[in-house]
């Protein structure tokens, strides 16, 4: 993913998750976003990998967006530190900043086209 939300890299309010710690799993309500500062995680799908995330990328849009349940589990590959973005603050920054809803509709896009890829290589591999 090449969206990177730079905005973020001075958050002071900030959460941490061991190597092996979920974030959160498929089906859990969406109360929040994250963007990581430091570390990386693992995105997946009934287990298996589809994305790995790195410093500066947003992850847990599309629960805030549609208010629907998580479609993926989220698991810190290392230690990692993520800004968490609580649906409150979430739309603030949209309604206020029209660089974020540009980067967010961006987000989406990609992760779209990833998890459609994904998807299709499962799918013609059976």
């Amino acid at each position: 993913m090449d969206v990177k939300l730079e905005m973020f890299r001075n958050e002071s309010e900030s959460v941490s998750f061991e190597a092996g710690q979920p974030i959160f799993h498929e089906g859990d309500s969406g109360d929040a976003m994250y963007v990581i500062l430091e570390g990386e995680v693992e995105i997946s799908i009934g287990g298996e990998l589809v994305e790995t995330l790195a410093a500066g990328q947003p992850f847990g849009e599309m629960a805030l967006v549609d208010q629907s349940p998580r479609l993926v589990t989220a698991i810190a590959k290392m230690p990692t530190v993520l800004a968490s973005v609580p649906l409150k603050r979430f739309l603030y920054m949209v309604e206020e900043t029209p660089y974020f809803s540009v980067q967010i509709m961006k987000v989406m896009a990609e992760r779209l086209r990833t998890l459609n890829s994904w998807r299709m290589s499962h799918v013609s591999a059976r």
